[in-house]
C-alpha cells in the first residue's frame, strides 16, 4: 500500500504506532498530534510530498520528524537506504550529516565558555599562535598575493559567526580559494592541531569582522576545543555533550553498532538516474582517520539530533540536565552580524531574512521571509541533505534528512517547513 492510498486517520494511527515502538529511535517521548496542537489530517499530507521525490527519481529516501512541546508528533522513514538491495529507509539511520557537526561544535565552545576556559573575545591566537601572523589578501594572482596586516585579530566570535575572514575554498572563486584548493586542508591523516596550523598560514580574504563568507572557520575552532580543554575533540564531545545529552550513535568514527544502517550517498549520474556517490561510508569516518572535522565530520542518528535541538530548544538542559547556560544558548541563537550585513545574501543560507548566530541561521525579518517561521528561528543543514530548524516561539522543531549530493539541488527542506507550519492548530 502506497502512502498516499492511506486514510488520513490511518496513516497518523499507523505513525504513531512506529514512534512508540521505535523508543531510543526517535529520541524524544512521543504524544498524539493533537495534544501538541498539531494536525491529523494537515500532517498527512507530508509523506505523500516527499515521497513525490522517490516516485520521480529524485531522492533515493529520507526521514522526517517533528517535534512540539518536548513530545515527537510525527516520525516517517520514506524511500529506500539502498535502491540496489532494495534496502528501506529506516528512522534510526545513521547519517553523514557534514554541517550539522557545526552547532555540536559551537555547543562545545560556549560550554567552554560557561567553564571560564574560553571568552568569545578572546583573540584565536591565545589557543592557537599560528594565528598571530596570519595576513588578508591584498591583491595579485593565487601564485604571488599581496598581503597586509588585519585591521583586527580574529576572535572566538568571528570564527562562531563566519566573519573571521576564512573561506572554504570548494564553494567560492576568489584567489584565496584557489590557494586553499592548493593545500589540501582536509587531509585525514593530519591532526586537528596540524590542520589549524596549515589554515593559519593561508591569508584571509577580508580583515575578521568586515564581511560574512561560509568557511572552515568551525574546524578550527575543534582545534581550540582541544587546546581550551586540554582532551581531544572527540573525548570532549563525548564526556561533556554526548553521554549527558544521551546521543549514544554520534560520533567522528563508525561503530560496531552502526553497521548497516548508513544510507548509501547518491548523486545523480549523467543519464539522469541516481547513483551510488561515494563508498557506503567514506575514509574520514573509518578508524584509522585522524582528522576530526569539527566543521562537517559526525555521523548522527535523527534521534539523536533531535535531543541535540530539543536541548537547545529548552534554553541548555534537558532531561534535567543542564548542558548550556541559557546565556550561552540565547547567544547562539541571536544574530552576531551587524545591521551592515544582514540579512545574509549567501545560497549557504537557503533562506531569506536571516542573520547569523553561532553555528547557525536566525531568521531576523520573519515578514518578508517567504517561508513560515518566527522571528528568532535557529536552523541549518549538511551538505548531503540533513536538514533541522528550532522555532522557539512555537515551540517546535522540524528535521528532514536524505543522502544526495548535494542535498539542497531539491527544496525538500522548504515543501517539509511549509508543511510543517500549515499543520500548526495552536
Amino acid at each position: 500500500m502506497t502512502h498516499d492510498q492511506r486514510s488520513a486517520p490511518y496513516a497518523i494511527a499507523w505513525l504513531l504506532v512506529i514512534a512508540t515502538s521505535a523508543g531510543a529511535a526517535q529520541g524524544l517521548p512521543s504524544a498524539r498530534p493533537a495534544d501538541l496542537g498539531l494536525s491529523s489530517e494537515a500532517l498527512a499530507r507530508i509523506a505523500p510530498a516527499l515521497q513525490a521525490y522517490v516516485d520521480s527519481g529524485k531522492l533515493a529516501g529520507m526521514v522526517a520528524f517533528i517535534a512540539r512541546h518536548g513530545k515527537v508528533g510525527y516520525v516517517q522513514a520514506i524511500g529506500s537506504a539502498n535502491i540496489e538491495s532494495k534496502t528501506p529507509m529506516r528512522t534510526d539511520g545513521v547519517f553523514r550529516i557534514y554541517s550539522m557537526t557545526k552547532p555540536v561544535i559551537a555547543v562545545a565552545i560556549m560550554k567552554l565558555v560557561d567553564q571560564g576556559a574560553v571568552k568569545l573575545d578572546d583573540p584565536v591566537a591565545k589557543f592557537l599562535p599560528a594565528f598571530a601572523s596570519t595576513k588578508v589578501y591584498a591583491g595579485g594572482p593565487s601564485s604571488n598575493p599581496t598581503l597586509r596586516n588585519p585591521n583586527r585579530p580574529i576572535t572566538i566570535e568571528h570564527l562562531l559567526a563566519h566573519s573571521s575572514g576564512l573561506t572554504y575554498g570548494f564553494f567560492g572563486q576568489t584567489p584565496v580559494d584557489s590557494i586553499y584548493r592548493r593545500s589540501n586542508l582536509l587531509d585525514n591523516s593530519r591532526t586537528v592541531r596540524q590542520f589549524a596550523d596549515s589554515i593559519a598560514k593561508l591569508p584571509l580574504v577580508f580583515s575578521p569582522g568586515d564581511a560574512w563568507t561560509y568557511s572552515m572557520s568551525i574546524d578550527v575552532l575543534g582545534a581550540v576545543v582541544e587546546v581550551a580543554s586540554k582532551r581531544t575533540l572527540d573525548r570532549y564531545l563525548d564526556e561533556e555533550v554526548f553521554a549527558p545529552l544521551g546521543m549514544r550513535e554520534t560520533a567522528f568514527r563508525i561503530t560496531p553498532a552502526m553497521e548497516g544502517r548508513i544510507p548509501v550517498l547518491y548523486s545523480r549520474g549523467p543519464d539522469g538516474r541516481l547513483r551510488a556517490a561515494a563508498q557506503l561510508v567514506g575514509a574520514q569516518y573509518q578508524p584509522t582517520s585522524v582528522f576530526l572535522g569539527g566543521g562537517g565530520g559526525l555521523l548522527s542518528t535523527p534521534a539523536d539530533y533531535l535531543r541535540f535541538a530539543q536541548m537547545l530548544l529548552n534554553g541548555g538542559e534537558l532531561d534535567g540536565r543542564r548542558i548550556l547556560s541559557q546565556e550561552s544558548v540565547a547567544s547562539m541563537m541571536r544574530n552576531h552580524l551587524p545591521a551592515a550585513l544582514t540579512p545574509i545574501d549567501s545560497p549557504m543560507i537557503g533562506h531569506s531574512g536571516y542573520g547569523y548566530g553561532l553555528a547557525g541561521a536566525v531568521l531576523v525579518d520573519s515578514a518578508h521571509a517567504p517561508l513560515p517561521g518566527s522571528t528568532g528561528v535557529y536552523r541549518w543543514w549538511g551538505l548531503m541533505g540533513t536538514f533541522f530548524w528550532v522555532d522557539p516561539k512555537a515551540d517546535l522543531i522540524g528535521m528532514v534528512w536524505t543522502q544526495f549530493n548535494t542535498g539542497r539541488v531539491y527544496p525538500i527542506e522548504q515543501d517539509f517547513q511549509r508543511l510543517v507550519y500549515a499543520a500548526i492548530q495552536r
